[in-house]
């Protein structure tokens, strides 16, 4: 069990090292640098509990005693962070942190005295309050849910709107989601059981254990997590019924949706075709819906049902299969061959190399590095 408390503590430290020396100029960041520490402080007082040394335990008992119910309001605005970047977010946000501060000044506080006065009752912090940690993790799964629902909406978003920008990019975020879910699931599960079998007190090594695999996983995934930036008013668009939009050429079909001429359709397919393929507006690395929209002076809904309904393909596939394909040639291409890979995919409109590899191989089946050797046996 010490073992495994020194281990998170140093990867939690580690963590903590790498946010301040790199990445705390982000708003999200800032927020996961809180989330950490208060893990830190939690994993240390754990180290004092399990050791009985009251030192160590009482001056940071506050943070592992109100982790349960703060978590989750931090765990939220984090992924609005990622989407939402707000220097204020805290500050406008503040209504979510009313019932941890609550929490803290009568419930938390109060117990830390108690055990100040009655070190007998340091054995088994847990004992007597079962109601309220189970209350408290409730409030957590809830802003757990919810944060859930926000990534789900905006995988959605994300290939409709942009193309340097993959569902997967935001998959782990889900993951360690789910794992603080099942994190809060086990540590439910343990307080019934030690309601039914009193005496046992093991609870705190297994969810300490989870704990620090939470924390590996996100340590190896968080810190890259910077570049997602979904303005919030597309959340607002896609409730936004299509039969809201006043074009002429427009009709209702029995759900009461709009149906775009065809003509006009076709139409709008060749002036997009024109400008992406022919004018090769894919190369820019940053291409959304709606600089396209604007420059074919039509919505963006308007161009979204073109590529959706009309021509069967998302936005994010339609570009990122036309990068690919400009990849192709100039890997066959003579006067790149002093070109690294990276360098051509750059060059083609991908901004990273994670997201280029990503992307070719699920257009082609195959990695940059292997079509390429192919082609050089060929």
């Amino acid at each position: 069990m010490n073992f495994i408390i020194h281990f998170g503590i140093i990867a939690n430290a580690l963590l903590l090292y790498i946010l301040i020396k790199n990445a705390l100029k982000q708003v999200q960041f800032k927020i996961l640098f809180v989330i950490f520490s208060w893990i830190l402080f939690t994993q240390i007082s754990l180290f004092g509990f399990i050791n009985q040394n009251e030192i160590i335990f009482y001056p940071v008992f506050l943070f592992q005693d109100t982790i349960t119910i703060s978590i989750g309001p931090f765990l939220y605005l984090y992924v609005r962070a990622i989407f939402f970047p707000d220097k204020h977010i805290i500050k406008d946000n503040y209504k979510h942190f009313i019932i941890p501060i609550l929490y803290l000044l009568f419930s938390s506080i109060p117990k830390l005295i108690e055990l100040i006065q009655r070190p007998e009752t340091f054995g088994h912090i847990r004992e007597g309050v079962e109601s309220i940690l189970a209350m408290s993790t409730i409030y957590t799964l809830i802003y757990c849910i919810v944060a859930l629902k926000t990534l789900s909406k905006t995988k959605k978003l994300i290939m409709q709107y942009y193309t340097h920008i993959s569902p997967n990019d935001v998959n782990w975020l889900q993951k360690f989601l789910y794992g603080t879910v099942i994190v809060f699931g086990i540590d439910i599960s343990l307080t019934i059981y030690e309601l039914v079998f009193p005496g046992i007190s093991f609870s705190v090594g297994i969810i300490s254990f989870f704990i620090v695999f939470l924390i590996v996983y996100l340590a190896y995934h968080g810190i890259s997590q910077t570049k997602i930036l979904l303005p919030e008013f597309l959340f607002t668009k896609e409730e936004i019924s299509f039969e809201q939009d006043s074009s002429k050429n427009e009709i209702n079909n029995p759900r009461n949706k709009v149906i775009y001429d065809l003509k006009e359709m076709n139409s709008l397919k060749q002036e997009l075709e024109k400008l992406i393929q022919k004018e090769k507006w894919y190369l820019i690395p940053e291409l959304s819906l709606k600089s396209v929209s604007e420059e074919l002076q039509i919505s963006d809904k308007k161009l979204s049902y073109l590529l959706n309904q009309y021509m069967n393909v998302s936005f994010y596939d339609y570009i990122n299969y036309l990068r690919v394909e400009e990849v192709k040639q100039k890997i066959l291409d003579p006067s790149y061959a002093q070109y690294t890979l990276l360098g051509i995919a750059l060059d083609c409109g991908f901004n990273s190399k994670t997201s280029f590899n990503r992307t070719f191989q699920r257009f082609e089946g195959i990695t940059p590095s292997n079509f390429k050797k192919n082609q050089a046996i060929a």
